[in-house]
């Protein structure tokens, strides 16, 4: 078994990680570390785990009885487990704090958003950063066209998220994030990357639109995705538009095109910003990192969904 332990373990991102953790069947949660929480249940602080045999939190982590360990708040100790990892070389270590992103490259971590870096994930890599949401589902949209080399211009980004999140999302961080990563995959973009927010109706769900300029066609640019994502388990395109639901509590993205103009592409992405950018992609890192199928732990869950008609006096329910 995987034994991990996760520091900030009272935060809600890794509260929705504990969520996944307990049910993959590689992995024993062996320490939940809160000083400000110690020897409280987790039921004390996250919904849902009253009666689960998950430990309590604790004051102390001891990085040789982990296999991998999750940070989830920034911390003194946070950062000595980083500075320090060379004295435990078989720990894995996946960063998911909020200011994670803070000088990633240079502290060593590999960007953990498998579509575009997947590689370096499986082949020993022992440190990871969680991309934000709204740049991994960003990254994702434009991905397959720098492999193809188009992106030629100025990209403009919307990133339609629930309110709580959007009013923390930081617009010039996004945009450097998402031009980081693009620049390393077509060297010869130079375009700026202007970030727009806004607020939704939804609780989980984020839209992210990009618009640039592209002379291809629909197909032709569906086709290009086929060929970029087609061994990829999470990421998928769609030729018509996908209600929230589709995504939220899952790992999954969903990517849809439009031609709002002549020479311009409209390209739109679709997933749950706590799993993408959050405890979604860090349980991926984990499967990655240990060489399992990147769906354990993150199968669709059983849901019941309220299917209402209009023109229907009931309400149908389907799992």
């Amino acid at each position: 078994m995987i034994k991990v332990g996760i520091i900030g373990a009272e935060n809600p991102d890794a509260g929705e990680l504990l969520r996944l953790l307990i049910n993959h069947p590689e992995v024993e949660v062996k320490t939940l570390c809160s000083p400000s929480y110690a020897g409280r249940p987790v039921s004390s602080c996250h919904h849902g785990f009253i009666g689960e045999s998950v430990p309590a939190f604790s004051d102390k982590i001891d990085p040789e009885m982990h296999d991998i360990i999750f940070i989830a708040q920034d911390s003194a100790l946070s950062q000595q487990l980083i500075g320090q990892c060379e004295e435990w070389p078989e720990l894995r270590i996946v960063d998911l704090s909020p200011r994670r992103l803070d000088n990633w490259e240079s502290r060593g971590l590999e960007y953990g958003l498998s579509e575009i870096n997947r590689k370096p994930l499986v082949r020993g890599a022992r440190l990871a950063v969680v991309p934000t949401a709204s740049a991994a589902l960003a990254l994702i949209a434009l991905y397959p066209l720098a492999m193809y080399l188009l992106l030629d211009s100025d990209l403009e980004v919307t990133v339609a998220a629930p309110e709580a999140v959007a009013k923390k999302l930081d617009k010039n961080g996004i945009s450097h994030e998402i031009f980081s990563m693009l620049s390393k995959t077509q060297s010869s973009f130079n375009g700026k990357v202007k970030v727009n927010v806004i607020s939704c109706e939804s609780t989980r769900a984020m839209r992210v639109k990009t618009e640039l300029k592209c002379p291809l066609a629909i197909a032709e640019v569906d086709k290009i995705y086929d060929s970029v994502y087609d061994d990829h388990n999470f990421t998928f395109t769609s030729l018509s538009g996908v209600e929230s639901r589709e995504v939220e509590g899952t790992q999954k993205c969903i990517v849809t095109f439009s031609k709002p103009g002549a020479g311009l592409l409209e390209v739109e992405t679709l997933g749950d910003c706590h799993m993408r950018g959050g405890a979604g992609d860090a349980l991926h890192v984990l499967n990655l990192f240990f060489s399992l199928d990147e769906k354990v732990g993150l199968r669709i869950k059983p849901s019941c969904f309220g299917d209402e008609n209009p023109d229907d006096n009931h309400q149908n329910w389907f799992a």
